[in-house]
């Protein structure tokens, strides 16, 4: 048992350590070579209404392409004592926003051809659920910083590198203690998650949710569906597209089930967000920021099902 919960925690770790290395050096470098204000200007407006710094904009637009990366360029910023806590946990659960548009390519493959346009519309609803919480936290933000911060480009009176080697070897020297922190802390919690999902806690837990939703106002053809994706969504939005071409279902109910089953999975799927933000901002700062961002996207989703359930 123990050597396939370590070979599966390795794999894991070799998907995302590169990440958070690159993320933590990169945030370094750019400040290195000041390209802060040169980059800020494409999230200005999100930034200076949030009252966050500029290199939290940065990490905003490397969350395009990796939230592990960016999130770890704010614990860098953390560890500086350039950012508060309060600065963090808001950027952190703005850059959760550029994950969303970053899965289409992961969802419209499978849920298009096998949902047509309930799969549209089922990934529409979610992008609309991560675009709410975004302006959310960006208004909380907006009343709960006082936006008196400057730039790290502002307060670090450091002289400027003499090229972009020199910029590379002095951030890839002030990213060691950042990094050590975070491996320190992301590779045992990550193996102990493992250790967890290896005895079948979730297992149990999935099952307990399972029976829970033969209460909620789901279809009775629809909870095969429910219960394929605690194993795999793929399973879970292949039966629902079997039950929509055969006239089982109607686009609403496969919609609406879809939709409950995202909530109930949702419960389940922190045993893979929380290796993520546990390994990056340490057990206190990690837990918090990411039942922060899990409650407030939690409670959207159930909103907006609860409207679809009454108008739709």
């Amino acid at each position: 048992m123990l050597t396939d919960v370590l070979l599966l925690s390795f794999d894991y770790l070799s998907t995302i350590i590169p990440y958070m290395i690159a993320g933590v050096v990169l945030a370094e470098l750019v400040v290195e070579l000041g390209w802060v204000d040169k980059i800020s200007f494409l999230v200005r407006p999100i930034t200076g209404f949030v009252h966050l710094r500029k290199e939290c904009g940065v990490s905003f637009l490397t969350a395009f392409a990796s939230p592990s990366a960016a999130n770890a360029s704010l614990k860098d910023l953390h560890d500086n004592e350039l950012i508060d806590e309060k600065e963090l946990i808001i950027a952190s659960v703005l850059n959760s926003f550029p994950s969303i548009i970053t899965h289409w390519r992961t969802l419209l493959p499978v849920l298009v051809p096998l949902l047509g346009t309930i799969g549209l519309i089922y990934v529409g609803i979610l992008t609309l659920v991560g675009l709410l919480k975004t302006v959310i936290v960006a208004i909380i933000g907006h009343f709960i910083l006082d936006g008196s911060n400057h730039s790290v480009a502002e307060v670090a009176k450091t002289s400027k590198p003499d090229g972009f080697v020199d910029a590379l070897k002095s951030s890839l020297v002030k990213s060691r203690k950042t990094l050590g922190k975070i491996l320190v802390v992301t590779v045992p919690v990550t193996i102990f998650v493992f250790i967890l999902m290896d005895i079948g806690v979730f297992d149990i837990v999935s099952e307990y949710l399972k029976s829970v939703s033969r209460l909620l106002p789901v279809p009775v053809n629809g909870l095969p569906v429910i219960a394929a994706q605690f194993a795999s969504k793929i399973a879970g939005y292949t039966i629902a597209g079997n039950l929509l071409t055969g006239d089982v279902l109607s686009g609403k109910e496969i919609l609406i089930t879809l939709l409950i089953s995202k909530i109930l999975t949702s419960i389940t799927g922190l045993r893979i967000i929380a290796p993520h933000y546990i390994g990056i901002f340490g057990p206190r700062l990690g837990m918090k920021t990411m039942l922060i961002s899990f409650i407030l996207r939690l409670m959207i989703l159930i909103f907006i099902t609860l409207l679809l359930l009454v108008f739709l």
